[in-house]
């Protein structure tokens, strides 16, 4: 690692083309992933990473340099690139930078870091996961189950003085499912995330439980019938059916585009844009989620940020330069997968804050709707559409069957507008990935239960 006084070395150099801002992002991470199809060991791979990314501002513009030669020279060379690049007119004055170390609290306490434990221990919990998922009593034609770690320490120095670190820890395991009966076969797929080391596993039954709910689940599903598209209310059961809120509206509230216009939120701090009833947050502060973190990748403290109030639209989610274009202070929320990527503003943990309504009320005052239990992937922009993994008909107040093949569409600021119950109960629970400028970051997206008065479901054949 270079010293302190080449960093500032690096910085002033960077800055030279006219910059106003330079930061040396370093990142040092290790990756291990044990593929099991089968019941047998497919690879054991172990990824290092490691390199720097040179950013450069002169207000509103913005060059970034990446690098794995982290030696001196090899930083130098990537600033005067960053510098040519940048270009702008008037060269920057050669000033002291005085770094000041800024010290980190990750929210996730790590008891066991990965790098720790040996291969087979990790081999084991694979093991135990394939054997739950097999004493089901499911034919299971085809099942995989990897194991996943990552251990990525980061530190961020800058022209403002700012010199900080963090260590983020992840531990996951995947499993991949095909049952089949008599008649059919269904695949599926999922994660078991947590935001800790090995401890992760310290309790048997989270993964054992994990697995067999898991297969259990897709066969239930196989016995579905399909459902007509319509209109209807929608209940959103608490947890996970959050990632509605990720789609309709928090992609929508990142600065990226807001400053293009490519929101329906553009210049509508203030307003009123959805019910009453929603209150929408993000914070990456939060300890125990897979969203979060100490700091941002921009090195700014992670915080709770009210985006929605009461239904009044509050503020933005915002990065150093999305701030700059919007002439709004940093959030907190700029982030990225690695060194490769400049940070832009992104999601953490993203939630509906819990309100006061009657759960069961809001089953038993539909004639006819449905209830959606877990829901699947979807895709953002000003209208999103998202799949159910689990639903079933709402008849005339009781969960009457399950329902396969739907997709929920909806303009987001629409839909938001529609949110007429939100119940009391709110549950955390999964973690995922999410993919946009500054490639793939961790989230997690959770709610109440919650009811839709209306909503468009795309569904196998016309009503």
């Amino acid at each position: 690692m270079i010293t302190v006084g080449e960093m500032e070395k690096v910085l002033q150099t960077a800055l030279s083309g006219g910059g106003d801002f330079a930061e040396l992002f370093f990142e040092d991470k290790d990756e291990l992933n044990i593929k099991c199809s089968q019941q047998i060991l497919k690879g054991i791979t172990s990824v290092h990473i490691f390199g720097a990314g040179i950013y450069v501002l002169s207000g509103t513009r913005s060059v970034y340099v990446y690098t794995n030669n982290l030696s001196f020279n090899g930083l130098m060379d990537a600033a005067k690139r960053a510098a040519e690049l940048l270009n702008v007119c008037g060269k920057q004055e050669k000033q002291r930078i005085v770094f000041s170390m800024q010290p980190v609290k990750n929210p996730n306490s790590v008891v066991q870091y990965p790098g720790t434990v040996p291969h087979s221990e990790k081999i084991k919990v694979i093991r135990e996961t394939d054997l739950a998922a097999r004493s089901t009593g499911v034919s299971i034609r085809q099942l995989n189950v990897d194991y996943f770690d990552t251990d990525q320490r980061v530190l961020i120095v800058n022209s403002e003085g700012l010199y900080t670190e963090d260590r983020r820890v992840t531990s996951r395991i995947r499993i991949q499912a095909t049952v089949e009966n008599r008649n059919n076969s269904h695949y599926e797929w999922t994660d078991f995330p947590r935001p800790y080391g090995f401890e992760a596993f310290k309790v048997k039954d989270d993964y054992i439980s994990f697995a067999q709910d898991f297969i259990r689940d897709i066969a239930d599903s196989m016995n579905a019938v399909s459902a007509p598209s319509c209109v209807v209310p929608v209940v959103l059961e608490a947890g996970s059916c959050g990632v509605i809120w990720h789609e309709a509206c928090g992609h929508p509230l990142e600065a990226t585009a807001i400053a293009a216009n490519n929101s329906d939120f553009a210049g509508k701090l203030g307003q009123q844009v959805a019910s009453p009833k929603v209150t929408v947050i993000d914070d990456g502060s939060v300890p125990g989620l897979y969203g979060s973190a100490g700091i941002d990748d921009e090195g700014h403290p992670t915080q709770k940020n009210v985006l929605i109030e009461n239904g009044v639209l509050k503020g933005y989610l915002c990065d150093r330069l999305g701030g700059r274009k919007l002439n709004m202070p940093s959030t907190g929320s700029g982030r990225r997968q690695g060194y490769m990527y400049p940070p832009a503003a992104r999601m953490s943990n993203t939630y509906l804050a819990p309100g006061t309504d009657d759960e069961d009320e809001m089953i038993s005052s539909i004639d006819e709707g449905l209830f959606v239990k877990r829901l699947g992937g979807g895709n953002s922009g000003r209208e999103f559409s998202v799949s159910v993994s689990e639903g079933y008909w709402i008849k005339n107040g009781k969960i009457d069957h399950r329902v396969k093949g739907l997709m929920l569409n909806a303009r987001g600021i629409d839909l938001i507008k529609l949110v007429d119950r939100v119940g009391s109960r709110i549950k955390t629970e999964g973690g995922g990935f999410c993919g946009s400028v500054s490639g793939l970051v961790t989230t997690t997206s959770f709610q109440p239960r919650i009811r839709i008065s209306s909503m468009t479901v795309g569904g196998e054949g016309g009503k």
